[in-house]
């Protein structure tokens, strides 16, 4: 069996793989993502309004940068080894934004970019333009690089952390400002016990493990939904309708029109499916509706939707349960639970009805399965 590898990093890291793919294959990947953002909040954003004319790579890393779902992706991967490069902290640096956040400055216009977020930025952070902007961002990298091992080690414990250092000052014949804020970046992680590898896949294999592990109870239990309990209201979920109220930890719905039908969806979620293994999953929630018998005859109240990528959206796989088949009660919290096995790279779920009703939802969560 092929090892499962994620990467946070360049291209230059993800080459390693493309010449050697009968040993690994990269379940995730996340191209210039620097760890500051890595680390920071996720930022909402309204999907709809996403510049459809923009290329599929360029759309997917602003996602990415705004979803900030790598750290539950991670978790669902289950990945044998994780391997880090520092290309885009070096090179590009990150934008704090009003609202605390951080996003990668891997883009020219930055506001045209993220129009359709809203966002606001509120300085620009470089760590090679002088020695006090250096000090000023390696502050923030370094405690980024420490919550972020911290959390690897928490939840992936058989996961193997290898850093790709790229001497690309060997090639200039000189040493950058570039080349010695990587170095600082690589002796920083090297001093953290995080071995560094010498851009050479071979160097790969004498770190791995050769027993697959069972998946940790911390993986078990970490809760794979953003604002799963709404406790920020609505706040990462998309309401295309407008039609749900969240509030005191309990999302509730009540429609009396006949006509149409209405949709919440999460942010969306990396499964890292593959022809090897597809990751179970399970959802679990409390759920109450007012009068179960007065439904339309399509008793929807959940759904989970599953597409192969995040831009276009286009559905592999959509999963329906009914509120009968689920044995709900009138005027009665009912707690379910439902197994998933699913097709398609990424997973987004939510409440979902049809016509006229009353619901609420409570303690929603989406974990792994053993």
């Amino acid at each position: 069996m092929k090892n499962r590898v994620a990467i946070i990093g360049s291209d230059l890291s993800k080459e390693l793989f493309d010449k050697s793919k009968s040993n690994f294959e990269v379940v995730l990947y996340r191209k210039n993502l620097s760890l500051i953002s890595l680390m920071a909040k996720a930022v909402d954003y309204n999907f709809n309004q996403l510049d459809k004319g923009i290329s599929f790579e360029k759309a997917e890393q602003i996602l990415n940068e705004l979803d900030k779902e790598t750290l539950s992706s991670l978790i669902v991967a289950q990945p044998d080894l994780l391997l880090l490069d520092f290309y885009s902290d070096v090179f590009h640096g990150v934008v704090e934004t009003q609202d605390q956040s951080f996003l990668t400055n891997s883009f020219e216009n930055m506001a045209e970019v993220y129009s359709f977020s809203n966002i606001k930025v509120k300085r620009v952070l470089n760590s090679n333009h002088s020695v006090q902007e250096f000090i000023n961002y390696s502050s923030l990298w370094c405690k980024a690089f420490n919550l972020f091992i911290e959390f690897v080690k928490k939840y992936l414990p058989n996961t193997v952390i290898l850093i790709n250092t790229v001497e690309f000052f060997k090639e200039l014949g000189f040493k950058s400002n570039m080349s010695q804020v990587w170095e600082r970046f690589n002796e920083y992680a090297q001093k953290k016990g995080i071995p560094i590898i010498n851009h050479n896949s071979t160097e790969i294999s004498q770190y791995l493990r050769k027993e697959k592990a069972e998946i940790s109870e911390a993986s078990l239990k970490y809760n794979l939904i953003r604002n799963a309990s709404f406790s920020e209201g609505k706040k990462y979920w998309r309401d295309d309708s407008n039609e749900y109220f969240a509030e005191n930890g309990i999302l509730e719905i009540e429609r009396t029109s006949i006509e149409g039908f209405t949709i919440l969806h999460s942010s969306p979620l990396q499964i890292s499916n593959s022809d090897q293994r597809a990751q179970k999953l399970e959802i679990s929630m409390e759920v109450w509706v007012e009068n179960l018998f007065s439904l339309h005859l399509n008793d929807a109240f959940f759904y989970v939707w599953t597409y192969d990528n995040k831009v276009s959206r286009e559905i592999q796989e959509v999963k329906i349960y009914s509120s009968k088949l689920e044995n709900l009660s009138s005027g009665k919290w009912k707690h379910i639970k439902i197994e998933l096995n699913c097709k398609g790279r990424y997973l987004e779920l939510g409440p979902h009805m049809v016509g006229a009703g009353h619901f609420r939802y409570r303690n929603l969560s989406l974990t792994l399965k053993k």
